[in-house]
Order: structure tokens, then sequence, then C-alpha cells
């Protein structure tokens, strides 16, 4: 019991981590963002397997109560877990379909070929339960629906705050390359044309942010990062601008074949709304 208690607690701690990286302090992880999409991925579809998880733990219960060590003619438990592996490849396609997303096929690929070896092993051990001559209460229901729960109850309710917290930081981070844009137009009459260059010395220090992009924008310009949503299958950019001239757009090659007019009416994006932080915004792609 102890043994699976901490197995629990372990892989429960181990997808929390992974869905609040992107939001956390430090140096920048191009996987994080990843990481973060298929946890959430996994703590919304896993909850299609909290009522089979209920429903074998009742059984096992009941067995244990009314046979305790003693094999019954029919033994549901083997069913049980088929359906737990038929549940868990529909929910493992899901993810891969994520990771093919946020990343590419190489990890989409491999979160496959990683369930598919973890399936054949489950149904092996599952084999192997089904014919021992000792019926042992199997806890497996219990990861069914404390893994996925819990997922989901932090989720709904911490994730939102901790973006709030990582997409202020990267703001606040940024205080030092506004300033010295501001200063380079007191010494030159004029913003600098680009800040392209091999290395950003300007850091977001949050680990799902990469870098700042600067932009000049008529008489003033733009400082923006991209930032990782909470809505799945959402870009977020997050701008600033000092007269609130914000603008982002979805093509490139929108910004070179379209008139001003046809620009202004199909910019890409889908919502944009204020931040906690006067001249930013954020642009909601999807």
């Amino acid at each position: 019991m102890v043994r699976h208690l901490v197995g629990m607690s372990a892989a429960t701690v181990l997808i929390v981590a992974c869905m609040f990286l992107p939001y956390l302090p430090g140096e920048y992880d191009g996987l994080a963002v990843a990481l973060s999409s298929m946890s959430q991925l996994f703590a919304m579809a896993g909850l299609l397997l909290v009522p089979l998880g209920a429903i074998w733990l009742a059984y096992e219960l009941r067995l244990r109560v009314t046979r305790g060590v003693t094999r019954p003619s029919r033994d549901l438990g083997y069913w049980f877990g088929l359906a737990s592996i038929g549940a868990l490849t529909m929910i493992a396609i899901v993810f891969a379909f994520g990771a093919f997303v946020s990343v590419g096929p190489s990890l989409g690929l491999g979160a496959i070929a990683l369930w598919a070896y973890c399936a054949f092993r489950l149904a092996a051990k599952l084999k192997a339960m089904r014919n021992a001559e000792i019926r042992t209460f199997n806890w497996t229901p219990l990861y069914l629906i404390v893994l996925p729960l819990v997922a989901a109850i932090f989720m709904f309710t911490l994730l939102g705050p901790a973006a709030e917290f990582g997409r202020n930081r990267a703001i606040e981070n940024s205080a030092a390359l506004i300033g010295d844009i501001e200063r380079y137009r007191d010494a030159n009459g004029h913003y600098p044309r680009s800040l392209h260059a091999v290395w950003k010395d300007y850091k977001p220090s949050v680990i799902g942010v990469k870098q700042y992009h600067y932009e000049p924008n008529g008489d003033a310009y733009n400082v923006f990062f991209e930032h990782s949503s909470v809505r799945l299958g959402t870009r977020e950019f997050v701008m600033y601008n000092k007269r609130d001239e914000h603008e982002m757009t979805s093509h490139a090659m929108d910004l070179l074949l379209l008139t001003p007019t046809e620009l202004a009416a199909q910019r890409g994006y889908y919502a944009v709304h204020d931040t906690s932080s006067p001249h930013w915004k954020c642009f909601l792609f999807d």
C-alpha cells in the first residue's frame, strides 16, 4: 500500500510539474511548452478514466470483502484491465497528437512507440495476474482515479494564476530592454531599425518564453514575446507599444500582399485584451 501511495504521489507531482513548467522562473527550455500541453491533454482526456476506475475500484473492494484472496469463478478484473488499456490507448493517441503539434513528428511518433511498449508490458502483466493462483487486491483503479483527477484540479484552479505570474514576470524583465531602446533614441534621435543579432542579451527569465522581439512601428516600436497559453490550440503573443498602437499579424504574406484596408480586416487573431501592465496587450491566435 505504501509503495503504491508513493508511486501515485510521484506520478502526480511529475504531471503537475510538467504542466506548470513554462510559467516558472528560469532559463528557456524548448521542451517545456510541449510537456505542459501534453500534461493538460492528459488532465482533460484522463477524466474519462475516472468513472472506469471508480467502478473497477468498487468491484475490487467488494471482492476483497466477500472472497478475500479466493479467485471468483468469473473474475471481471481482467476485463476491467483490458478496458483500461483500450481507454489509455485512446488517450495516448491524443497525447501523441499534442506532441506532434507542439514539437513535431519525432516526439509524436516517439510517444506512440513508448505507449505501444507500455501497453505490451501491461497486457503481459495482466495475463499473468489472470493465471495466478492467488487473487490479490489490484491497485490500478486508484491510479486511474487519482492521477487525472488531481491533475485536472490543479489545471482548472491554479494554472491560470501561474500563467499570469509567468506573463507578468516576462513583462517586468523587459524593463532593461525598453530602457535601453529609449536611451538609444535620446542619443541618436531615432529608434533602432533592428535588434537582430546572434545573442539575445535581454532575457525574459521565464522557462517557457524564449526571447523578446523588437520591431519599429511608425514613430514608436513594438516589443513582444510569445507566451504559453492555457488555452490549448492557442498561441499567445504579448506586446508593448507605448502609444497603444499595438498590432500583430498572422501571416508574413499578408503584410506583403494586402492593402492597408484589407490587412486591417484580417490580421488573424481571434481576440486581444489588455494585461495588468500599462501599454501591454495580449493577442490570441488559433
